[in-house]
């Protein structure tokens, strides 16, 4: 994991793929974390149908850890 915070916007809506790379991890990292429930399963979008992570959500598990 990166030592520096990630700069997201709160709100902001990020694919797995962009997630990994804010936090330095693997993208199946990310798939490990939401099977274990550290991230929150999101809904996908109506437009493309791929589940993203919200900003706050990122921040949290970067917070978590410190």
């Amino acid at each position: 994991m990166t030592n520096t915070r990630p700069r997201v916007a709160p709100e902001g809506r990020y694919l797995f793929s962009e997630a990994a790379d804010l936090l330095g991890v693997d993208r199946r990292t990310i798939y490990r974390w939401r099977k274990m429930g550290y991230l929150p399963v999101t809904e996908p979008r109506r437009v493309n149908r791929r589940p993203y992570i919200l900003g706050k959500h990122i921040l949290r598990v970067f917070d978590a850890s410190l």
